[in-house]
């Protein structure tokens, strides 16, 4: 884990272009809310501005972490902080500022957003300010056969995978491009104000063309995100811009197609509510030619009968083997058993399921941590 966030602490374009947006957005004495603030690195900063009071929400133990470095660089007695989802904190105060960087690269999905949502009504106050304040989402044509045939490739072992190949086709991938690998200036396809995220909404409906900058070979779509940081401050992971740990989104077509210099590309693209998160379809047609590729991240996934019939509004659930250690788990959550109590109670209520005590131990912790107050 460790690893993973001094990783992200090297990406010096992504840390000090936020650096110097927090440095213009903090007012002395401000108030500030770190959302998703992992090691601490944004509410460190929003307190060496002139924060008069941070409170640095994570769900993650590295929270654990951010607290000794706090404490050793003497900002322990600014920055509080507050372990688990920020949906089921409460903090004391409503903040002038909120912070966060709690998203992948192209910026959209569920849970990005509607956290986002949240803590703006109930935590920011009337007339607060909020980093990033708008993302663009851009998209353009790309021509990489060396990212394609990465995806596409290695698959044979006098074996025919073609089904897979085409599970991966409609699928998405992080990749870095470089400008030379855009057939056409980019296009913005949605333009998202951070203090009006409305969830009743499609995140993103576009269809539009593009006119090809040279002849090559369209291999799909690269996304990316410009995110506005301040009125004048902006932070991209595009082609365009220097390399950031966010990659591009790369969303490949199954039979790549051949284009000349002028050519139009018409472009679908759009998220539609699936599960807890977005379905993302993407269309790519030469009406010059009459050709037309479409993919689908629902054609992505390994989905069985029994999924459909477990999401019909008609299914009968009964609870699975699985599901009655939990509830049982669950309704030993008295306030008066402790773990080793309540593990022995289910390792003797269930015996063909847990054979060692430390087996058992380990589903009740993971309940613990899940679910106790």
């Amino acid at each position: 884990m460790i690893k993973y966030y001094l990783d992200l602490l090297k990406d010096r374009e992504r840390i000090e272009t936020y650096q110097k947006a927090i440095s213009q957005s903090v007012k002395s004495g401000d108030t500030v809310l770190d959302l998703g603030t992992g090691l601490g690195t944004f509410a460190f900063f929003a307190a060496q501005s002139g924060a008069g009071k941070v409170y640095a929400v994570e769900k993650k133990s590295i929270i654990e972490m951010a607290k000794e470095i706090s404490t050793i660089n003497n900002l322990h007695e600014k920055v509080l902080f507050y372990n688990g989802y920020s949906k089921e904190i409460d903090l004391p105060e409503k903040v002038d500022l909120i912070i966060t960087e709690m998203f992948w690269s192209l910026f959209v999905s569920r849970v990005t957003m509607e956290s986002i949502k949240d803590v703006r009504e109930r935590f920011l106050k009337e007339g607060g300010r909020l980093i990033p304040n708008s993302v663009k989402i851009c998209i353009a044509p790309v021509s990489n056969e060396k990212i394609y045939d990465e995806i596409i490739s290695g698959y044979d072992y006098g074996i025919d995978f073609t089904p897979a190949k085409k599970m991966v086709i409609n699928n998405m991938h992080q990749r870095h491009f470089k400008k030379e690998d855009l057939l056409s200036p980019p296009e913005v396809v949605k333009e998202i104000d951070s203090m009006n995220i409305k969830l009743d909404e499609l995140p993103i409906d576009w269809c539009g063309s593009f006119k090809s900058s040279r002849g090559g070979i369209i291999h799909g779509l690269a996304g990316w995100m410009d995110l506005q940081l301040t009125d004048d401050i902006i932070l991209s992971n595009s082609p365009l811009s220097p390399s950031t740990v966010w990659e591009n989104i790369f969303f490949p077509i199954e039979s790549p197609l051949e284009i000349s210099e002028g050519d139009t590309v018409d472009v679908i693209i759009k998220t539609i509510p699936f599960e807890n998160d977005y379905e993302w379809k993407w269309d790519v047609i030469l009406p010059e030619k009459g050709m037309f590729e479409s993919q689908s991240t629902f054609k992505g996934f390994p989905l069985s009968r029994d999924f459909f019939k477990k999401k019909s509004i008609n299914y009968t659930p009964t609870l699975s083997s699985d599901g009655e250690v939990a509830k049982v788990i669950l309704d030993l959550f008295d306030g008066r058993k402790t773990a080793r109590e309540i593990a022995e109670g289910i390792k003797k209520r269930f015996p063909w399921r847990f054979k060692k005590i430390e087996d058992t131990l380990s589903r009740v912790e993971k309940m613990i941590y899940r679910y106790s107050k």
